[in-house]
Parts: C-alpha cells; structure tokens; sequence
C-alpha cells in the first residue's frame, strides 16, 4: 500500500464512482479497480460493494475516509517541508477556481510562476464557486479563488482583488445613454447556472433595481462563461459580466455596454481555504505571484478594465506554520491600487 492507493480510495470513496474517480484521477478505470482490490487485500477487507452499476462503502470504508484524509494531508505537509529545505522547489500546486479567475488570471499566473520554479506544476480544477467552496470544505481541494461567498464556518475567505459588474450585449442592444430598470427588464437575458458567483451577484444587482429574476425574458442558460459570452455576442440576449472578462470584446466593439440608471455593483473576487487546514508552501507561493501580477497589471487602467488589486491581502500569508493569515483592516487611506 503506499499514498496514491490512499489518493485513488479518497477519489472512489467521495465520487461514489469507478469511472468518474478514474476522470479525477487521469487514470484508466482498470487501474483505478486494482488500485482498490490492492487496497482490500493489503487491509484485509472489503471496502466498496458493487451494486450493478453502482457502488457503496462498506462500514471499513467508512472508517478508513476520514484517516485516510489525514494520511495524504500530513504527508502534503511533509512535502511541503521539503519543499523549504531543497534550493530546487518541486510538486504540484492544486487550486480550484470558478470561470472569471480560472480564465483569466490563473493561465498567465501558472505560466510565469513555471518559469521561476520549473518543477512546480500547477493544476487547476474549474467548477462555479459554490462547487469549489463545497469542494475545499470537503477537503478535496486545499485552495481557491471563487467570485462569491457561501457562509459556512469551516471556511476562510479573504478579499484578493476588485471588479465590476456590468450588463452588456451585441450591438444590436446598444442603448443611447443611460437605460432604465424597466427597459432593462424589457430586453433578453442570457444567465449562468445557479451556484455561479456571477449569477448570484447579478441577482442582488437587479433585485435593487427592483428587478426579481422571474421577470426577466430568459433566452437562455449555460454552464460557463465562455458559452454566456458566445451567446451574447451571437445576439441571443444580454449578460451580466465582470469587466475583467470582457474588457476586450468592449475595446473591440464587438460587445457594447449598457449603462443603467441608478446601477453600481462592485464586487471582491476571494482566496478561500479551509479555516483549519494547512495551506501548502507552495501554493502559497503561487498566490503570492498572481497577486503581485495582479498589482503590476499596469497597462490595463488605459483599457479600462476597473480592476484593483487589495495591497494588505497578503501581508501575513508567511510564517513558520505556512498557514494563511487573517487579514488586518488596512489603515492606510487607499488600500487598493487600481490598474
């Protein structure tokens, strides 16, 4: 038996699935089968029962989840103290993160820190932000960065940098000064999922204009941000956006604003960890790096991106225990730089 049987258990075990730990694990699920039979053999019990096409732990199974947990946790610790004390850092970062961040921010963030650190790989898991707030509770993931917060005592979130949401659509919708709640409300509406950060926020946002989402002209709902945008910019309806994600298409012409009256919603996008786990050194080094990229973005004020970045957010992320502090209320008069 050694950590990877533990690592493929802990997938089965929390997919309740051969195959979609097989997918989790970038393993063939004939592999993944025998990681288990391993596993049973060398513990001398059964852990899963076949129910046709279905599976279902056993009680040993349920006895071994949480210590197996700790296992792979105190062993990621290990690494990580390894990680301090060799002058060639290597591993692999894991960091979950819904569509604004994942898109945006973390590729050019992964390719610069690859360049300091070539042994560090980092390996992104792209879900909504309520699916990554569950997932670092459940102690699949031991980071995020999530546009939306869900309260849940286990977790820790701390604001990493500011944007702004703003309707927007294909010229066809383009609107001669400001627009009202009513002429708003009159036009299609293209949305994200539920549990999107997005959708949340743009929720709240049309609420204060008086705007209950029962009264928008639905046209359409997608699991992505990238297929909101393809359908907003095919003409089959209006979006709510972060500035940042398509700052672009806005400078190009190829998606126009709409201003409404009244309407202002700004919004923090978040670092999330488990309140009582351990971040490890190297991810914490990476969100280090995004965060000074972030700082250093200069060129995009001129492009009007409305992006800042929190200066204190990571002010006591180092220390001997490589957890994340919390964070201080800033005291100097303008603690965002914007960029």
């Amino acid at each position: 038996m050694n950590i990877h049987h533990l690592k493929v258990f802990c997938s089965v075990y929390k997919n309740r699935s051969f195959s979609r730990a097989s997918e989790e694990m970038y393993l063939s699920q004939p592999t993944v089968s025998d990681h288990i039979k391993t596993l049973e053999e060398t513990l001398g019990a059964r852990l899963f029962d076949r129910l046709g096409r279905s599976i279902a732990p056993t009680p040993e199974s349920n006895l071994l989840y949480p210590r197996a947990i700790e296992i792979i946790e105190k062993f990621n610790s290990l690494k990580g103290e390894v990680f301090e004390a060799t002058d060639t850092p290597a591993g692999e970062i894991l960091v979950g993160a819904s569509s604004v961040p994942g898109t945006y921010f973390l590729p050019r963030a992964a390719a610069d820190f690859k360049k300091l650190y070539p042994g560090i790989s980092v390996k992104v898991v792209a879900r909504n932000s309520k699916e990554i707030a569950g997932m670092i509770a459940g102690n699949e993931l031991p980071l995020g960065i999530v546009s939306g917060i869900w309260e849940r005592k286990c977790l820790k979130f701390m604001p990493l940098a500011d944007d702004e949401l703003v309707f927007a659509g294909c010229c066809d919708f383009e609107t001669k000064g400001l627009a009202t709640p009513e002429a708003l409300s009159a036009l299609p509406f293209v949305l994200r999922e539920e549990g999107s950060g997005t959708r949340k926020k743009m929720e709240a946002a049309l609420s204060t204009l008086g705007i209950p989402i029962p009264r928008l002209k639905i046209t359409g709902t997608f699991e992505s941000l990238p297929s909101v945008l393809e359908a907003v910019k095919s003409g089959l309806g209006i979006s709510a956006f972060w500035r940042t994600s398509i700052s672009d298409e806005l400078e190009r012409g190829v998606l126009a604003q709409i201003k409404v009256k009244g309407f202002k919603a700004g919004h923090k996008f978040h670092i999330i960890c488990h309140r009582k786990k351990t971040v490890p050194r190297p991810a914490q080094m990476f969100i280090e790096h995004l965060s000074m990229l972030i700082e250093t973005r200069g060129p995009a004020k001129e492009r009007g991106r409305g992006f800042s970045f929190k200066r204190e957010m990571l002010k006591e992320i180092h220390g001997t225990s490589f957890t994340i502090a919390e964070l201080k209320n800033p005291s100097e008069k303008d603690p965002y730089v914007k960029i």
